[in-house]
């Protein structure tokens, strides 16, 4: 099975909306532009393009993202046009139906919901951030008192299983020659700080 027969790519397609994770911050923490790409029309179609360790990148939450949706979907970038998470290789492949997949997206969405409110009770933090850098933020602001050292350590439980999900289940291993056919995505977490992709 793959994703050029119909009903392959129509069940990935109402994945994808559904889900949204590789744009919404919560995979990755940026974007990395590739030979294709050209950054100043990006930019013109609402990118924040910065350039960064002798390549293009823009950062993540997508400012394209946007109602579950993406605005520039017919002139994204090559990595967002290559990308395909762990479930969607997994559906195409006939390993996961729709519905298992769907189950998983909704389970990591509610864990984000989870983490989303811990964040905004431990202090403030800037929501057009990567989830993990706002985690970051927070738990770089000293605990001094008990209540705060207790939303520490439940935003860590809770962070820790959100990242051992996204890496089983939708991150794409790095592939070791760094060919973006093979693994468009590596591992981007807020334990090892591999976040760029």
């Amino acid at each position: 099975m793959s994703f050029s027969e119909p009903n392959t790519a129509t069940a990935a397609s109402r994945l994808c909306n559904q889900c949204g994770l590789c744009c919404n911050g919560v995979l990755f923490h940026n974007v990395r532009l590739q030979p294709d790409d050209v950054a100043a029309d990006l930019v013109k179609l609402g990118l924040h393009v910065q350039r960064k360790k002798g390549g293009h990148l823009f950062q993540q939450p997508c400012p394209a993202y946007r109602e579950s949706c993406c605005s520039i979907y017919a002139d994204r970038p090559t990595r967002c046009r290559l990308f395909a998470c762990q479930q969607l290789q997994h559906l195409a492949e006939g390993q996961i139906t729709e519905s298992e997949a769907l189950e998983k997206i909704r389970d990591v969405k509610a864990r984000v919901r989870r983490i989303t409110v811990l964040l905004e009770q431990a202090g403030p933090t800037n929501p057009r951030r990567p989830l993990g850098k706002r985690y970051e933020k927070i738990l770089a602001t000293p605990a001094f008192d008990a209540g705060t050292v207790q939303l520490h350590e439940r935003l860590t439980e809770e962070m820790t299983a959100l990242e051992a999900i996204l890496d089983t289940h939708f991150r794409v291993p790095a592939d070791p020659s760094g060919d973006v056919r093979k693994a468009v995505y590596g591992p981007n977490t807020h334990l090892n700080k591999r976040n760029q992709t």
